[in-house]
């Protein structure tokens, strides 16, 4: 493994952030700023790369990650909870899993397909914050990079915390994005590793720790960008969300999936609207997907 990672032009042009080294020196220097060098770290891991290059990092750092939480519930996909457990086991840290099928099922119903990833979302930072409570952790550390919209808010509580620091020179505020306590609501410190990180700098990362990923081929909600994550992402937005809906997501496009790691290709199919994307976007695979759909 070489000794440093340059990033691309945006992420250090636009986040103020050059290589590996840098951000590495960033978060060991807010981790001491705040005191928090050797407290215990949980760890929200998916299963997909982002979380894992963050857990990556922060093992490659020293930091004290103190346990690892995979949710699942009735309609997540086996493929990222065994990638979960293989990360976990790789380097050594103890993971549970979290089933939140009742609760998810309970404050969705009703609901717009719009909102489901942030209801599950919001289910799952309660969760983190009862299990902080019990492994007496003060720090969530989750594989959020520069494409989230938390990145936002994250940057405006640096900014509200270093009111003093004119406009002209806030770009050195960025080095401190990587630990802060947002959403505020929760009142403890959240860890991103990747926050200031651009896409492709994390699939550097990714090859630069030899992290290994095996991907569902779910068609992502990020197009461009590659962003699995549940079949759940793929109810129509105006739909009225119920676990009827829920089990022929799963059913749907655990076939789509299986046809499409097999032949090489990516492919979502959304519901109750029966739209469907595949990637690239090819005649031939279009075909072998709508031929599941013939099946509703």
């Amino acid at each position: 493994m070489d000794n440093n990672l340059e990033f691309r032009p945006w992420t250090q042009n636009k986040r103020n952030l050059k290589h590996l080294n840098q951000l590495k020196e960033d978060i060991l220097n807010n981790f001491e700023e705040l005191n928090l060098k050797d407290e215990k770290i949980i760890v929200m891991l998916s299963g997909g790369k982002d979380s894992a290059v963050s857990l990556a990092i922060a093992k490659d750092l020293g930091l004290n990650v103190h346990l690892c939480v995979h949710f699942v519930h009735k309609w997540s996909w086996d493929i990222s909870t065994n990638e979960a457990k293989k990360l976990a086991d790789r380097f050594n840290v103890p993971i549970i899993f979290p089933d939140i099928t009742e609760e998810l099922a309970k404050k969705t119903q009703g609901a717009k397909g719009k909102s489901i990833c942030r209801i599950c979302k919001t289910i799952m930072k309660a969760r983190m914050m009862d299990i902080a409570k019990v492994e007496n952790a003060k720090i969530i550390m989750t594989g959020e990079t520069a494409l989230e919209k938390i990145a936002g808010p994250v940057f405006q509580y640096i900014r509200e915390n270093n009111a003093s620091v004119k406009r002209k020179d806030e770009f050195e505020l960025y080095k401190k994005m990587e630990i802060t306590k947002v959403p505020k609501r929760y009142k403890i410190h959240f860890f991103r590793p990747l926050i200031r990180v651009g896409h492709f700098d994390v699939f550097n990362l990714q090859k630069y720790y030899k992290i290994d990923i095996k991907r569902v081929s779910e068609a992502g909600n990020k197009i461009g960008y590659w962003r699995e994550g549940c079949c759940l992402q793929y109810c129509s937005p105006t739909c009225e969300l119920t676990t009827e809906l829920f089990d022929d997501l799963y059913k749907i496009n655990k076939k789509a999936t299986e046809i499409a790691r097999d032949c090489g290709f990516r492919a979502s199919i959304t519901l109750p609207a029966k739209e469907i994307t595949v990637i690239p976007e090819e005649e031939k695979y279009l075909k072998k997907i709508e031929e599941i759909l013939k099946e509703i």
